[in-house]
């Protein structure tokens, strides 16, 4: 068997070719019930057609067939389907029944398996590593494989070698999708005829919903299916490059024309804080959902539920972390005087002026803040600008190169830096800021509480009213980009080498004043 893949499901992929381009859809449907040996399976006959409408809506032509035994699963399998299913063209098969794994392959099961005999199962069942290999060699384009085993019977997990479905290899397998209703060696559970139908549903609702997309379809089923039925949680990982879509977005609606208010020309560019010499920019008011993205099966409890927050003010943000030339200066004016801290190793003594300031802890932070005309952002204020005004990404942009567009551990396409990088090295946000990501890990205003998401007030939170650690957002130069490059990530600290901050700003006339 080949090597198993590393993961990283979802969602870093670009959209798929649009309907009506390119070679044909084809949908093959298996619906395996009539069992000999063990105990026959009960298909929702309203679900699978609804299934089949959804499909043929979206352009597919749909064939089914049903029952095959092992030698129609040897045989039939592949003749029925490559007769035609051709080179480029677009695949979706659905399987009902049941699916046991085995020497680390699963396998689908014919009707007539016989559980009593001892014959090794690759022998008498169907390898879905090997059909999808098939599917590959036939350069058969994107390649969708929905499996619909909930159910299993005591019987044939005397021939498994675990329960559940193990991790399907795909290595070398191009453009390829992996869907299955149940998480990886899921222990089976008893389940109602809604929750066993849950699956077929929300696929078939989702392929008929305008503008789909192949990550929408594979996202969307884990979360809903698991949210509804509270035993199952599908699971998915895909690999594919091209951009697909079930069916076409419903048209943008006709652009209502409002009578238009003066434009503020002062946020239209960035602008220098007359004290720090530091860059700031405009962060507009506005709504956002806060926490762990559905989906993203990285969170952690302390990053959920996800919530939707207000920011009711807008304010002006540093553009970068803050810089050591601009802490120096602070230090060099502040009353009473202060000192700088011990430089770490990689800032070789404070000598570099565009590093970003660490080392210090949060209340250097909040007087620093202070002394520039504001204070640290909170918690929400931090998350909402990091976002940049994109909703429900998992990572910056959402981008599958993200890893190399900002400063973690190791070195990866543009992050160059073994250590702390200067500031602006990496491609902004969205609302124009650098470093969200990476470097440095940042403070904010709020007290640290595991529970804090659950308690979250929805307008302008600003966090427990104790505690003895801040919430640290961003990341840094040190941390593991497949854990903390995540946006909703969150963790604590006091402060160290690997810990900056940025000040925000009030809108008020005051900054203005101070802004140029």
């Amino acid at each position: 068997m080949r090597t198993t893949l590393s993961i990283l499901a979802c969602i870093l992929l670009p959209i798929l070719p649009a309907v009506g381009q390119g070679p044909s859809r084809q949908a093959f449907l298996l619906i395996n019930t009539e069992y000999k040996s063990v105990a026959p399976l009960n298909v929702n006959t309203a679900a699978l057609e609804e299934l089949k409408a959804a499909l043929a809506a979206a352009k597919f032509e749909v064939r089914e067939e049903r029952n095959f035994t092992q030698e129609r699963l040897a045989k039939d399998l592949d003749k029925t389907l490559l007769s035609t299913v051709k080179a480029g063209d677009t695949l979706l098969f659905y399987y009902f029944g049941y699916a046991i794994q085995a020497s680390g392959d699963n396998f689908l099961v014919p009707v007539d398996f016989d559980p009593k005999k001892t014959d090794p199962v690759p022998f008498r069942a169907r390898s879905l590593t090997g059909f999808m290999q098939l599917l590959d060699e036939k350069q058969i384009g994107l390649k969708m494989i929905l499996i619909d085993a909930t159910a299993q019977a005591t019987d044939l997990l005397q021939r498994a070698t675990g329960p559940g479905l193990a991790l399907p290899d795909m290595t070398d397998i191009r453009e390829i999708a992996y869907l299955s209703s149940a998480a990886m060696n899921a222990v089976p559970v008893p389940l109602t005829d809604a929750e066993r139908d849950a699956f077929a549903k929300q696929v078939a609702l989702l392929i008929r919903k305008p503008g789909t997309t192949l990550v929408d379809l594979l996202a969307g089923t884990q979360s809903q299916v698991a949210a509804e039925t509270k035993k199952l949680n599908p699971f998915y990982l895909t690999q594919s490059t091209q951009a697909f879509r079930f069916t076409e977005p419903p048209p943008p609606p006709p652009v209502k024309v409002v009578p238009g208010k003066p434009v503020d020309e002062f946020i239209s560019k960035d602008r220098v804080n007359a004290r720090d010499r530091q860059p700031y920019i405009y962060i507009p008011a506005g709504k956002f959902l806060m926490g762990c993205v559905p989906g993203d099966n990285k969170c952690e409890e302390h990053e959920k539920p996800q919530h939707e927050v207000t920011i009711s003010k807008a304010f002006w943000m540093g553009l970068t972390e803050a810089q050591v030339e601009a802490y120096q200066k602070f230090v060099e004016t502040a009353t009473p005087k202060r000192k700088m801290p011990k430089a770490p190793i990689e800032h070789k003594n404070w000598s570099q002026g565009n590093f970003p300031m660490a080392g210090i802890s949060a209340d250097d932070a909040e007087a620093f803040c202070k002394w520039v005309g504001g204070r640290l952002p909170t918690e929400a204020e931090w998350e909402y600008a990091a976002r940049g005004g994109k909703a429900n990404e998992i990572v910056p942009l959402n981008a599958e190169n993200a890893r190399d567009k900002a400063n973690f551990s190791g070195k990866q396409g543009n992050d160059r830096f073994a250590e702390v990088a200067p500031v602006r090295q990496f491609d902004p946000n969205g609302f124009g800021l650098f470093d969200m990501s990476g470097n440095l890990w940042e403070f904010t205003a709020d007290s640290y509480s595991k529970t804090y998401f659950a308690e979250s007030g929805k307008v302008d939170p600003t966090g427990p009213s104790t505690g003895k650690e801040r919430v640290v957002r961003g990341g840094s130069w040190f941390s593991d980009p497949t854990q903390h490059l995540r946006i909703s990530f969150r963790n604590k600290g006091n402060g160290g080498n690997i810990v900056g901050f940025r000040c925000v700003l009030p809108d008020s006339e005051e900054t203005r004043k101070l802004l140029r």
